[in-house]
């Protein structure tokens, strides 16, 4: 067994960013089989719906070492598959003696199972490292029995931990300085293994490597299942905003210009325009706005940066506290008497309204809150924002 438990104060030390490991996998909690059984079969079903909602989810098949055009559908599950054993035979059993690979990437999108998960291990990461990584957050699985990965080695530029559901493969890394060996694939990379770091991925142990490691799979025993959570060191969330704050200043390309002589000077028309753009950003508070909005996707999500998948409308107990999973934060707009209301990567805007606050406080704080005034029509009527705000929450997962 590993010496390092995942999330112990040595990972933090010792391991974290430093070197590949197999850890001992302490107290995490994966989604079951069956939920990431469902998870994957969700892709071939509904994978425009899942890219719309996250643009890294998709799934990329390989046959003997070599991508193909566009996934396979027969490399997908089938409802007649019945189950995670059941897809891996009939898969096994279509290859006919060939190399084959399936990843599935961006399984936040595809389940409330495998958000939880995701967002559980990256909270209790932050909280073993004191801060969170700056890029976003991913949880995939691989799948398959293949003597390389197709891509030979690289490197992901993301830390990985793999959790293992069927043994069978082994993870070989080296430092990032090994630059000489991007692009090797087997045999060719066969005489350096003895210069890194191999790494069993076994259901008893977590796997993991630094974001700069290069590493290469093989699964030549056995049809390996693993599903990997990854973290993103650098994140670009104000690239965007400033990708969008130029879009909206106009820059007209000049050919000619009115000639001037010595004395006084005024902006040109171009000029002022510019400026009252961006004037118009601040007072109207609509940069605000869209600044705070991506902030509380991301921190409510734990930097998935995905929404967790909304669950349909219940009746709620007349006592609720906020879920184990969730992260409740808001930002109130002065001015606009808006408040912008946040958990589990969703975000609206509501009015703002004293009741409405007090309640989030309350919930975020961990306390009990009645909520027996939902069942009364004519205290809903008093209270509609607060009403439709507890709605919203509900059907985030949040309470």
């Amino acid at each position: 067994m590993p010496k390092t438990e995942l999330f112990s104060p040595e990972f933090a030390n010792e391991v974290w960013g430093k070197r590949a490991a197999e850890l001992g996998p302490g107290d995490v909690h994966l989604a079951g089989e069956e939920e990431i059984f469902a998870a994957l079969s969700e892709y071939l079903s509904n994978g425009p719906r899942l890219r719309a909602l996250n643009k890294h989810s998709e799934s990329v098949t390989a046959v003997d070492g070599v991508r193909t055009d566009s996934p396979l559908a027969e490399f997908h599950p089938d409802p007649a598959d019945g189950s995670l054993d059941g897809y891996l035979q009939r898969v096994d059993k279509t290859a006919d003696g060939r190399e084959w690979a399936i990843a599935y990437f961006g399984l936040h999108a595809a389940s409330t199972a495998m958000w939880d998960t995701a967002k559980r291990f990256a909270d209790a990461l932050a909280r073993c490292l004191g801060h969170r990584p700056g890029g976003r957050v991913d949880i995939d699985c691989f799948i398959g029995r293949y003597s390389s990965t197709h891509t030979g080695v690289h490197v992901d530029h993301a830390h990985n931990f793999a959790a293992t559901l069927r043994d069978g493969k082994t993870m070989f890394t080296w430092p990032g300085g090994r630059r000489d060996l991007l692009g090797l694939k087997s045999p060719d990379y066969d005489v350096h293994k003895a210069e890194g770091t191999a790494l069993r991925n076994a259901t008893d142990r977590i796997a993991y490597f630094p974001e700069d490691h290069l590493h290469v799979a093989e699964s030549k025993d056995g049809v390996s299942v693993n599903v990997n959570i990854t973290f993103w060191e650098r994140g670009e969330d104000t690239r965007g905003h400033a990708d969008w704050i130029r879009s909206v200043l106009r820059t007209p390309q000049r050919t000619s210009h009115d000639p001037h002589s010595s004395g006084a000077a005024s902006l040109t028309a171009d000029n002022r325009l510019l400026l009252q753009t961006v004037r118009s950003l601040g007072s109207d508070r609509s940069l605000e706005r869209r600044l705070a909005v991506a902030q509380l996707v991301t921190d409510s999500s734990g930097r998935l940066n995905v929404p967790r998948p909304a669950t349909e409308k219940r009746r709620l107990p007349e006592v609720v506290t906020m879920s184990p999973v969730t992260t409740l934060q808001w930002y109130v707009l002065d001015g606009l008497e808006e408040m912008l209301i946040a958990a589990n990567g969703h975000c609206t805007g509501f009015p703002y309204r004293a009741d409405t606050e007090v309640f989030l406080e309350a919930v975020a704080g961990g306390e009990p809150v009645d909520l027996s005034w939902l069942n009364d029509e004519r205290e809903r009527e008093r209270r509609p924002d607060l009403a439709t705000a507890v709605t919203a929450l509900a059907r985030w997962g949040a309470l």
